[in-house]
């Protein structure tokens, strides 16, 4: 399962619906990716609220979750996806290019997006799986 931002935010804040989500994927045995996009997007509203809390649960998820790399052929993937999904919906998909790079992840490892973002998700053409 590839984690996008929205469930991992939900996550950090305490969310029930978003810990009994992790608590399934555990207890099923699947294997979590986050993305290192989705971290780069964590560490910007860490360092922009200030929040030296919030700063140390984003430095513990390195440690809990394998942050993937995108290489050169998932960056591409994602530059595809995303033009696509613009394309389709007359220039504006609603998806942003973090959202394509979590995607491509997805796409390229056959693995659903944990989401609640679901229609970005859908306009990139990707699995989804809400909670």
């Amino acid at each position: 399962m590839i984690l996008d931002t929205d469930f991992l935010v939900q996550l950090l804040g305490g969310k029930e619906n978003a810990h009994a989500k992790a608590r399934e994927l555990h207890e099923n045995h699947e294997i979590q990716r986050v993305p290192v996009a989705v971290l780069s997007e964590l560490e910007y509203g860490a360092e922009y609220a200030l929040d030296e809390d919030e700063r140390r649960r984003v430095r513990n998820l390195s440690r809990m979750y394998s942050v993937t790399r995108l290489d050169e052929g998932t960056a591409r993937t994602a530059g595809r996806l995303f033009a696509r999904a613009d394309k389709a919906a007359g220039g504006e998909s609603g998806a942003d290019m973090v959202d394509a790079m979590v995607a491509a992840l997805a796409e390229v490892t056959g693995e659903k997006v944990v989401t609640n973002d679901v229609s970005d998700f859908e306009a990139l053409g990707v699995e989804v799986e809400s909670f």
